[in-house]
């Protein structure tokens, strides 16, 4: 995004539109929430742009999609600037995999777009409804929600302000768990574990724990071999993380799926030695 040099802030960009993806097999949402001028979004940071550089998003805002057909609401969109008139406003929806920090470069996927216009100083846009705009879904996988108002600074639009509401909402299928299949990080990672033996082989008997957390016991429900999760460490260095550790010193072989983009990662213990703890935070380059 880009701040008025006035305000003594470095600039930073927005990623803006990374894909046009096509609809996945979950297309259906809502969500709302208030905004108040320069509060936060019921417990995630929220926007305090209007402090900045003077737009900002205020009152009721909803959202609700539904097949290929999105409508944004919002209750008022505020010019507090005192002369001039503002660019071409627009609102986005955004999904993204963690909440976003205003004044940081955000990653996201932009579900739809509704032009409002260009705003006089001190003046609002109220009761605004985008009526039906195409609605672009983004990849299997859970995320957090956010509505953007934008501003066309003549070579691209930049966030001002926005709202991230508190319902984190799941698109598509990404994984099926069964009894030898783990779905990890909000059902994205598909974990396996094959076992060898001296003496018998077989696959892990899989049990989850928490979203991204579970184990696989080999021999017996009471004998726990190997823990493992999936961490979403995009914010840190733009990778997935896995972690695993083992009670074992037989032949594992475990694969760990992206459902998302098909990559998979497999890691092995060989036969007689002790398994050595998984620290891998370079796994998967596929955020968000």
């Amino acid at each position: 995004m880009r701040y008025p040099r006035a305000a003594g802030i470095c600039l930073l960009f927005i990623l803006g539109t990374l894909l046009a993806l096509p609809a996945t097999a979950e297309t259906q949402g809502s969500d709302s929430g208030t905004r108040s001028p320069g509060g936060r979004a019921r417990g995630l940071e929220g926007a305090s742009g209007a402090a900045i550089n003077g737009l900002s998003l205020e009152g009721i805002l909803t959202y609700n999609y539904q097949g290929t057909a999105l409508t944004m609401t919002a209750e008022r969109v505020r010019n507090s600037r005192t002369s001039g008139v503002s660019g071409t406003l627009r609102l986005e929806l955004w999904a993204t995999t963690t909440p976003p920090v205003f004044g940081q470069t955000i990653s996201a996927y932009t579900l739809g777009t509704y032009t409002l216009g260009t705003l006089n100083a001190g003046t609002s846009f109220t009761n605004i409804n985008s009526g039906n705009v195409a609605f672009t879904a983004p990849p299997p996988g859970t995320y957090y929600i956010t509505m953007a108002l934008m501003e066309f600074d003549g070579a691209q639009y930049v966030y001002q302000d926005y709202f991230t509401f508190s319902n984190l909402q799941t698109f598509g299928t990404t994984c099926t768990a069964t009894s030898t299949a783990l779905c990890l990080n909000n059902g994205r990672f598909r974990v396996t574990a094959n076992w060898v033996s001296p003496t018998a082989s077989g696959a892990g008997n899989a049990i989850t724990m928490t979203s991204d957390t579970g184990y696989f016991w080999f021999f017996s429900a009471n004998n726990v071999e190997m823990v493992i999760k999936v961490v979403n460490g995009c914010s840190f260095n733009s990778r997935y993380w896995t972690f695993a550790g083992g009670l074992t010193n037989v032949n594992v072989v475990m694969q760990v799926t992206d459902t998302q983009t098909g990559t998979v990662k497999t890691y092995t213990n060989p036969q007689g030695v002790a398994f050595a703890p998984i620290q891998d935070t370079s796994a998967f380059a596929t955020c968000p």
